[in-house]
Order: structure tokens, then sequence, then C-alpha cells
């Protein structure tokens, strides 16, 4: 336990100098995320002097864009987190993909996995490409023909209680008939 609380403090610690230069060199890497139209969105980054260092320090297995559907984040129960990650050289500056559903709202991000295999953020970008039409889908979790305490009138009756009410007048009835 107590090793456990010894690393995650030098992670904090670590975090917090390499944050410490960035405000002191005003060093950032950007992310410039652009909608292409069809389907497709260009992502352009330039990596900082200081997080190339980071980059080469960490041994990090490799660079990758990563995708996020954020378009129902406003709404707990109905939010959507569709993630992709596309591996890219850290010689590259440049990537063109295509986007699931090209309407909602992205969160694209610029980063390095360590060998270890945690994520490292370098720059981020929000995308909107637009509101996503919602398509209502029919519950049927409360459906009346389920309720046997609910009375209906014979001109209300659906064609499940109809089939129910046929079936028990019959001499083949369901196993209310059976004696």
């Amino acid at each position: 336990m107590i090793k456990k609380m010894n690393i995650s403090r030098n992670l904090n610690l670590k975090e917090y100098i390499w944050n410490s230069i960035h405000k002191l060199t005003n060093s950032f890497s950007i992310l410039t995320v652009n909608n292409l139209g069809n389907g497709y969105i260009k992502c352009i980054w330039e990596i900082s002097r200081i997080d190339n260092l980071r980059i080469e320090l960490s041994n990090s297995c490799f660079c990758a864009i990563r995708l996020f559907d954020i378009s129902n984040n406003r709404n707990k129960n109905n939010s959507t987190c569709i993630m992709k990650e596309i591996e890219i050289s850290k010689f590259q500056s440049s990537i063109t993909f295509p986007i699931p559903i090209n309407k909602g709202v992205y969160y694209v991000e610029f980063g390095y996995r360590k060998k270890d295999g945690e994520w490292r953020k370098l720059a981020y970008q929000k995308l909107n490409l637009g509101y996503r039409i919602k398509k209502l889908l029919q519950n049927f979790d409360n459906d009346s023909w389920f309720d046997s305490k609910i009375t209906i009138r014979r001109n209300e009756v659906s064609l499940h209680e109809e089939a129910y009410q046929l079936s028990l007048n019959s001499l083949i009835g369901g196993s209310e008939n059976i004696s």
C-alpha cells in the first residue's frame, strides 16, 4: 500500500514538473483538427521541444491520435464514448482519416503510449460537426398487453389480447381450460 502511494506521489511530482516547464518556456504541443467533408477529418500537429524530450525519455511505444464521440455527454444516461486510436509515427505531422459518423461532437487527442501502456496526452481539440438526429426506438417495458390487471373495452382490444381471448373460448384453449 505504501509502495503504491509512493508511485502515485512520484507520478504527480513528474507531471507537476513537466507542467511547470511547459509554463516557464511557453512551449506547448499544438493539435488542429479540420473537417474535410465527406466524412473525413484531417489532424495536423506540432510537437514542442519539451514534449519531444518527454517522448524520448519515456522510451514510448508509439504516438497516436485518439478520437472520442462526445455528442451526448450532457446526458449521462445516453452518453457515448466511441474511441478510435490511430497509431502514427512521431515523424509525421498530419493524418487524414474517416470518422464513424459525420455529425456530432468529437474530442480528438494527440499523445503517446508509454512502454507500460500508460497514455500521455500532449494536445487536444474538440470538433463540432452539427447536431445528430436522434432516432427514438419503441420501448416495450410498460406495454399494456403484458399487464393482466388492465381491463380493456372490447373495441380497444389489441391483437394480442384478442388472440388470447379467442384461445380461452375454444376446446384447444390454453392451460386455463385444463381441469
